[in-house]
This record gives structure tokens, C-alpha cells and sequence, in this order.
């Protein structure tokens, strides 16, 4: 994935050098944006934007928009209007600066442009007396600037576990969207600012389909097995059972689309709960009955078949003649193949079920616990 290897480079141009941490991302960002903009921009799936301050609660709040997001986007929440600036030391590389994700990338990126809308804040540096060799092995001078630097709570998440978030490529951390102020200017003129970048806004801007009770829809289901679900893990169950994640998460937007009440009336809470009841419980109950009555009747199929394969080397040992045991071992073979067919088809069985992602979520997140 395209997102998650640029990101990775992050990492790998400041893990070695932490007390130029702040620094370095600054200078990270300031020389991606355009490529983070063209990877985000051609990426498909629904894509969220946040407005993401405060990344206490950040992690349960991304899991539960999981179920029905390909990405989340977290904007720049600095105040550029404000005259209140702080001032970073920025390591600057004095020589050519090549990322590290350029030499497996290169044929990927000269197919895709970053949106037109990309705003770059590149002001005005200054050079101080300071340089040095990082321990990454480039030469840096440091140079500074009083303008806002990228915010000490992304700094303090990423460099903990926001990293892990952001190396699935499924969290992407775009300075280069306007702000928030900026687009609501754009619809003043019916420009669809968000989509400019192949996303929608979360929390706000008319999207019907995902209004603010809509989604307090979404963030009120229980789903107990998520919250113990680390996000690479999660992410691989995205990635390998795509076609069920879609199925569930048009089935969930479909249900929360259809609430009629108002948020915080008993009858939304009574929708909420019929929506946990059958989208949920019942969805995973349903899968959850189907791998019981399968493992059973494969149980039993595979006795016959073993007990068939044990007539055959007992056959052998008496000494069957060679005829007869070619035929009886024929017979084995097409009993094997007739297990397969059967397994084929009970897969297909499962995963076109409506709960089998949630159930392939909670398998995951057993395994991870034993």
C-alpha cells in the first residue's frame, strides 16, 4: 500500500536521531506533502476527514469509524489566523535530499498528482550557526522559524502509538488539507473541498447519509471484541477480507441511514438498540451457528474419510492384491476431492454472511489474547 510505505519512511528518517525528533518531522512533512497529497488523492475507499485535537480518546474513537471507513484523515487543527506561533528548530540536510521510499515507488508515483487544493506552508527560515551529522547519516544545518509548528499532541501520539496507526497506511496525517475555515469558504461556492482529495468530512458539511446522529449511531454500538484489537491486527482483517468489510459496512450505513428519531429521544436509543440487535448480535450469532453446524459436518466427513484411508493401509498390510487397492485408493481420492468442494462451498456459505467480518474481527482478537 502506497500510504503505509510513505509513511514508513517517517520513521525511518527520525527513529535514529529522537532529540531531533520534532524537528525532523517538521522537515518531513515539509518535503511529502505533494507525494502524501497525490497517494492520498488516487486512493480509493471511503475516506474520512477528522478535526482530531486531543488523541485521548482518538484510538477507540477510530476503531468503532473503522466499520465503516477505509482511512481517516486527521487535518491540521492549527490556528494559522492566530499571531501566536511558536518557534521549532528545523534539521535542514545541506546536500540532496532523497526519501527512502523513492526507489520502489518511482514508477507508482509518476502515475498520480497531488490535488490542486495541496496548500504547502513553507515560510520564510533563517539560518542559525548550528550544524552537524545526524545519526541517520545526513549532514543538517538547523535553521528556524517563528511560525506554528506541527502540534506537541500529534508529536507526543506518534511518537508512541500513533505510529503503529500510521504505518497501516490507513491513518494518514495531512497538514497540506486547508483548514476547516477554508472549507466551509469553498462551499460558499459549491466546492466539495473534501472530495478534492478523495474524502468527505466527518463532523460536519451536508452529507445526509453520515449526519452527527448518524454517527453517534455508530459510536453507541457495543462492540466488546474491538476495543482489544491492536490496529495492525485489524488492519490485515480489512485488507484480507475486503468484500466482507464492504458488505457489513454498506449494511451498517444502510441501518443508521434509516433512524428516524431524534438523537438523544427514547426512540433514537430504541433504533440504536434495534440497530445492535440485528446488525450486530444477530449478524454474528448467524455466522457464529453456521461454523458450528460446518465444523460438525466437516468433523463427520472427515471420520468417513479417515476410516477409508485406514481400510487402504490395512488392505495393504494383509496383502490385498495390487488391483484392488488401486481401486480402493481411487475411491479415497475422490472422497478427498469431494471434501474440498464441500469446504469451497461452506466458505462461500460463510462469507457471504452479513456478520463474517465482524466474526473474522473477533477470531482475531481471541487469537491475539491467548
Amino acid at each position: 500500500m502506497l500510504l503505509a510505505r510513505i509513511q514508513q519512511d517517517l520513521f525511518d528518517f527520525t527513529e535514529r536521531d529522537p532529540e531531533d525528533f520534532p524537528g525532523l518531522v517538521e522537515f518531513w512533512y515539509r518535503a511529502n506533502s505533494e507525494v502524501l497529497s497525490a497517494a492520498l488523492t488516487a486512493h480509493q475507499g471511503l475516506n474520512f476527514i477528522l478535526n482530531v485535537q486531543s488523541f485521548n480518546n482518538f484510538e477507540t474513537l477510530a476503531k468503532r469509524l473503522f466499520l465503516v471507513a477505509d482511512t481517516l484523515i486527521l487535518r491540521d487543527t492549527r490556528d494559522w489566523a492566530s499571531d501566536a506561533g511558536g518557534y521549532c528548530d528545523m534539521p535542514v540536510p545541506t546536500g540532496p535530499y532523497v526519501p527512502g521510499y523513492l526507489s520502489d515507488t518511482r514508477s507508482e508515483l509518476q502515475q498520480i498528482r497531488p490535488s490542486p487544493l495541496t496548500l504547502l506552508h513553507r515560510p520564510d527560515l533563517y539560518w542559525t550557526s548550528t550544524a552537524k551529522t545526524l545519526n541517520n547519516g545526513l549532514h543538517v544545518a538547523y535553521a528556524g522559524a517563528g511560525y506554528h509548528p506541527i502540534p506537541a499532541e500529534f508529536l507526543s501520539w506518534i511518537a508512541g502509538p500513533g505510529r503503529d496507526y500510521l504505518n497501516t497506511g490507513q491513518v494518514v496525517y495531512a497538514p497540506f488539507i486547508p483548514p476547516l475555515a477554508m472549507e466551509l469558504e469553498f462551499l460558499k461556492n459549491e466546492v466539495d473541498l473534501p472530495q478534492q482529495f478523495g474524502a468527505v468530512s466527518l463532523f460536519h458539511q451536508r452529507h445526509e447519509w453520515l449526519s452527527e446522529d448518524r454517527l453517534q449511531a455508530i459510536l453507541s454500538l457495543n462492540v466488546p471484541f474491538l476495543d482489544g484489537l491492536d490496529i495492525a491486527t485489524l488492519s490485515v482483517v480489512k485488507q484480507d477480507n475486503y468484500d466482507a468489510f464492504s458488505t457489513f459496512s454498506r449494511s451498517l450505513l444502510d441501518a443508521v441511514s434509516g433512524i428516524k428519531s431524534t438523537m438523544g429521544t427514547e426512540g433514537f436509543a430504541r433504533e440504536i438498540r434495534t440497530i445492535q440487535r440485528n446488525q450486530i448480535d444477530a449478524a454474528l450469532n448467524d455466522v457464529e451457528k453456521t461454523v458450528r453446524r460446518i465444523n460438525q459436518s466437516r468433523a463427520l466427513r472427515k471420520q468417513g474419510i479417515l476410516a477409508g484411508l485406514v481400510g487402504l493401509n490395512a488392505a495393504a498390510f494383509i496383502g490385498v492384491p495390487e488391483a484392488t487397492l488401486v481401486t480402493g485408493l481411487a475411491a479415497g481420492t475422490a472422497a478427498m476431492v469431494a471434501e474440498r468442494v464441500a469446504h469451497l462451498r461452506e466458505q462461500g456459505e460463510l462469507t457471504d454472511k452479513r456478520g463474517y467480518f465482524l466474526w473474522k474481527m473477533k477470531t482475531a482478537s481471541h487469537s491475539g489474547a491467548s
